[in-house]
């Protein structure tokens, strides 16, 4: 039982630690990042005013038919 114990607890600690081994760590001090920075805010604008069109357009149709 203890052998199985051990050779699990092994298995596991050897699994683990090579995948966090594989991971880069951050780049150096004074070098430039060359990952571009994308805006998230590109079209939020008109995503937002057509739901807010479109929750409108419900919302009447929904009272019309009631």
């Amino acid at each position: 039982m203890n052998l199985k114990k051990t050779s699990t607890v092994l298995y596991l600690f050897i699994l683990y630690s090579s995948a966090l081994v594989a991971q880069g760590g951050p780049p150096p001090p004074g070098l430039p990042d060359d990952t571009p920075d994308l805006p998230i805010d590109g079209q939020c604008t008109l995503l937002l005013a057509a739901g807010i069109i479109l929750g409108l357009i419900v919302t009447v149709k929904r009272r019309k038919s009631h």
